[in-house]
């Protein structure tokens, strides 16, 4: 069995691959929690796996706590995914390899594997990315925008007063009160920009182009969008998966 992990920004999310059983755990709040506070009521009662394999995006502390916890509680080394100038037939695209996120990376690799052909990727969660990668696994670049929330938050700080409905899940094409406004404006920006980048991405990567969504805000942007994407939640941890099968031998 192995342990699959995802450390983002505000939640940790987790799966279990047994063979081809794979079981996807309840996604973890992280926020100011230490990791072993966090890990130790999700895990006390798992059996020692046999690998832990890890994408983190919240720094090297917090990756040092990580290798703290799982060394005392399995007596095993955790296996943190660096991004590389190639790997499980996908190429790197930026100039600086390593300064990609472990993430983005991670749903490359899954991307490459699931689509095996072109394919753009929008994770919707504190920061929405975009990354487009070809059919050979040509990561083609990607781009970054503030996620919904931190538009939410970043407008009420700049502008006192002017703050979005907390709860308006449903949205209209245009609202009659300030906090719906923003809601929506924030939802169809949000939309806007996926749809007209995969618009694009599609006119240069052909019609076979698919559209992977995941992030925590996925859900909220599916039903507005004009493509037709895949929602993948677990798109960073099958990536990782991806990444365990490439490497089994080197640590067999």
């Amino acid at each position: 069995m192995k342990l699959f992990i995802d450390i983002g920004n505000a939640r940790i999310k987790w799966a279990l691959q047994d063979d081809e059983n794979w079981t996807s755990g309840v996604p973890l709040v992280r926020g100011r929690k230490a990791f072993k506070d966090i890990a130790r009521p999700a895990w006390k009662e798992l059996e020692t796996p046999e690998r832990v394999v890890v994408s983190n995006v919240a720094g090297v502390d917090y990756e040092k706590s990580v290798r703290t916890w799982v060394k005392r509680r399995w007596k095993l080394d955790v296996e943190f995914l660096r991004p590389e100038p190639q790997c499980c037939g996908v190429r790197n695209a930026y100039e600086e390899p390593d300064r990609l996120g472990a993430d983005r990376w991670a749903s490359l690799l899954a991307a490459h594997a699931l689509c095996r052909g072109p394919a753009v990727i929008v994770d919707c969660g504190t920061a929405i990315t975009v990354d487009a990668i070809a059919g050979n696994g040509e990561h083609l670049g990607g781009l970054i925008t503030p996620g919904m929330e931190l538009m939410r938050s970043s407008l009420s700080s700049a502008a006192p007063g002017v703050e979005a409905d907390e709860d308006g899940q449903q949205v209209s094409l245009l609202a009659r009160s300030t906090g719906a406004a923003v809601s929506g404006g924030i939802l169809y920006m949000t939309v806007s920009l996926i749809d007209r980048v995969f618009m694009d991405l599609q006119a240069d990567l052909g019609r076979q182009t698919r559209l992977l969504l995941s992030g925590g805000d996925a859900g909220r942007v599916q039903p507005l969008l004009a493509a037709e994407p895949r929602l993948e939640p677990d798109l960073v941890l099958r990536g990782l998966a991806v990444y365990a099968e490439e490497t089994a031998e080197c640590v067999s």
